[in-house]
C-alpha cells in the first residue's frame, strides 16, 4: 500500500508494532497514545454482534473502501479510504461474540456512515448492530453519575405518533441548572430517543446513540470504556444470547416466541401494520408474504441472504410476536427485530410461550 495521509492518531495506531498492538487494552488507549506524544482525538464506536464469523476477515473481503488489514493478538485494524480521506478502524473484541469498531472519524461524516450502513449491509447477516432502549440510556447515565455530576447537554428523539423530530439542547451556563439524564429522558414520553449527549463532572463528554453506538468527545477515556462501552457490550451480549439457538427442527412444534413490547403504538391500526410490512421488506435481502391480515396479521418472512425463515404475528393481544423457523440465525433475527424495534419504539424483546391463538399448521416457517 502506498503511503497515504492519515491523522496523527490513525497513523500512530496503524504503525504500532505487533507486540504493542497485541498487548493494548482499549481501556489504556488514552494513556498509551499520550505517552507517545500524540493527542487522543474524539473517537466513534459502533458495537456489533457476530454469528461466529470473524469481523476482520469479513470486512477485509467485503467492505467497500478497505485497502488493507492487519491483526496482532486480539486487535484487528482496517485501513480504509473514502474519496481522498484515509482512516483507520480498529476491531476490538469485547467478549461473548461482541465487537467494538473504533475510529477517529466523527459520526457525522460520510466515512463513518459507510461503516454503519455500507459495511453492515456488506457483512449481513453475519454482523449486526443492536438498538438501545430507554432503560439502556438510563443505565449508562446512572453508571456515569457514580463518577461525577452528570448533566444532559443535548437530546434528539422521534415522535412515534407522527414521526416528527424532537431536538433539545441545554447550554452550560452558570446561572442555569441543566437536567440530569433521567430528567431529560422524562420529557420524551411517546417518543423514540435517538441520541443523548452527557457531561460528566467538568471535563468528560460522551454521546450515546440508539443504534449501539457512542462517541467519546473529551475527558477521561477509561470512564467511557468502563461505563459506556461496557453497557453497550452487555446489551449486545444479552441480545445475542436471546436470539441464539432459536431455529427449529422441521415439523417441530413451536414452543417459544420472541415478543416485542412497543411504546404507545396501536398495532391494530392499519397504518401501523403497513409500517410493519414496509419495515420488514426494507431490510436488505428480506422478503415478506402476508398470510392473513384480518383479524390478525400473519407475515411469513424470508431472509434470502442465508435462507432463514420466521413468522411475524400481530394478534389482539397487542404485541408483535416473532416465531423462529428453519435456520433462524442470530443475524437475521437481529436485523429484522432491530428494524421493527426502531420503527415501533421497542421497549423490550423477550421470550414467551407460544400463544395458541394460531395453530401450528398455519405457521409456514417450520
Amino acid at each position: 500500500m502506498r503511503d497515504a495521509f492519515l491523522t496523527p492518531f490513525d497513523r500512530w495506531l496503524w504503525e504500532l508494532d505487533d507486540e504493542r498492538l497485541a498487548g493494548l487494552r482499549l481501556r489504556d488507549l488514552q494513556h498509551a497514545v499520550v505517552n507517545d506524544g500524540v493527542a487522543l482525538p474524539q473517537l466513534t464506536v459502533l458495537t456489533v454482534i457476530s454469528d461466529g464469523a470473524d469481523p476482520l476477515d469479513l470486512l477485509e473481503a467485503r467492505a467497500r473502501g478497505v485497502r488493507s488489514a492487519r491483526r496482532s493478538g486480539h486487535v484487528g485494524l482496517l485501513h480504509a479510504r473514502m474519496g481522498r480521506e484515509d482512516y483507520v478502524v480498529a476491531v476490538w473484541p469485547a467478549g461473548d461474540g461482541v465487537f467494538h469498531f473504533v475510529g477517529s472519524v466523527p459520526v457525522t461524516e460520510a466515512a463513518w456512515e459507510r461503516v454503519e450502513q455500507s459495511w453492515m449491509n456488506a457483512t449481513a447477516p453475519h454482523l449486526s448492530p443492536v438498538i438501545l432502549n430507554r432503560d439502556d440510556f438510563g443505565a449508562i447515565g446512572d453508571g456515569l453519575a457514580e463518577h461525577g455530576d452528570t448533566a444532559a447537554a443535548r437530546m434528539t428523539a422521534r415522535v412515534l405518533r407522527d414521526h416528527s423530530s424532537y431536538s433539545r439542547g441545554w447550554p452550560n451556563l452558570d446561572s442555569v441548572r441543566r437536567p440530569t439524564h433521567h430528567e431529560a429522558l422524562s420529557e420524551t414520553a411517546g417518543m423514540l430517543v435517538r441520541t443523548l449527549t452527557l457531561d460528566v463532572g467538568t471535563s468528560t463528554r460522551v454521546h450515546l446513540r440508539r443504534t449501539s453506538g457512542a462517541s467519546f468527545y473529551r475527558g477521561e477515556f477509561w470512564l467511557f470504556v468502563e461505563v459506556v462501552l461496557n453497557r453497550l457490550q452487555v446489551a449486545a451480549a444479552e441480545r445475542r444470547e436471546l436470539l441464539s439457538g432459536r431455529e427449529r427442527e422441521p415439523l417441530a412444534p413451536a414452543a417459544e416466541m420472541l415478543s416485542m413490547d412497543v411504546d404507545r403504538v396501536d398495532l391494530g391500526d392499519p397504518a401501523v401494520r403497513a409500517t410493519v410490512l414496509n419495515t420488514i421488506t426494507a431490510v436488505r435481502g428480506v422478503q415478506a408474504a402476508v398470510m392473513h391480515d384480518n383479524p390478525y396479521l400473519h407475515v411469513l418472512v424470508t431472509d434470502f441472504l442465508n435462507g432463514a425463515t420466521f413468522d411475524v404475528l400481530i394478534t389482539d393481544e397487542g404485541r408483535l410476536d416473532i416465531l423462529p423457523g428453519l435456520r433462524s440465525s442470530v443475524g437475521s433475527l437481529a436485523r429484522v427485530t432491530d428494524a421493527l424495534g426502531d420503527a415501533l419504539g421497542m421497549r423490550e424483546l423477550s421470550l414467551r410461550p407460544v400463544s395458541r391463538l394460531i395453530d401450528d399448521d398455519e405457521l409456514l416457517a417450520l
